[in-house]
């Protein structure tokens, strides 16, 4: 399997991104665990996911567009992930019904969420330009 097939199986397959921002306090990492979704066909370089409205992640990501993330690993046996460092994040509200069908299609756990929690939501694209793959091995696959 090449480095892009790897990368390009891992983020259509992993469940969860660790995503990285800076708290408002400044220079300090704030992690958290996020569901993400993936089109490779529309962009090889972009990944999306959903927060609530009201959580310091907002409020970090309006001071700080700057991510990093990695995804969790695929399983137990699969530990392969992707790591991005320097992502930028962009809200697209614009496409959220759309995002949150496939959300619903990906996480079955998505559906608890109802039209007013969903309401309530921040849709984000984070687009890279470079992505460590880890599989057998480390590579780095740049996009232009």
């Amino acid at each position: 399997m090449t480095t892009k097939d790897t990368y390009t199986d891992v983020l259509t397959h992993a469940t969860n991104l660790a995503l990285a921002t800076e708290t408002l306090a400044g220079h300090i990492p704030s992690v958290r665990t996020v569901n993400f979704l993936y089109f490779p066909e529309e962009s090889e370089n972009t990944v999306y996911f959903a927060t609530s409205k009201n959580t310091d992640k907002v409020k970090e990501l309006e001071a700080n567009a700057h991510v990093s993330f990695t995804t969790t690993p695929l399983s137990a046996e699969d530990a392969r992930t992707v790591r991005v460092t320097g992502a930028d994040t962009k809200m697209v509200n614009e496409r959220r019904d759309d995002l949150f069908k496939t959300m619903d299609q990906k996480y079955p756990s998505f559906s608890m969420f109802d039209q007013a929690a969903r309401d309530n939501m921040n849709v984000y694209a984070v687009a890279f330009k470079e992505a460590e793959v880890f599989g057998h091995g480390t590579d780095k696959i740049s996009f232009d």
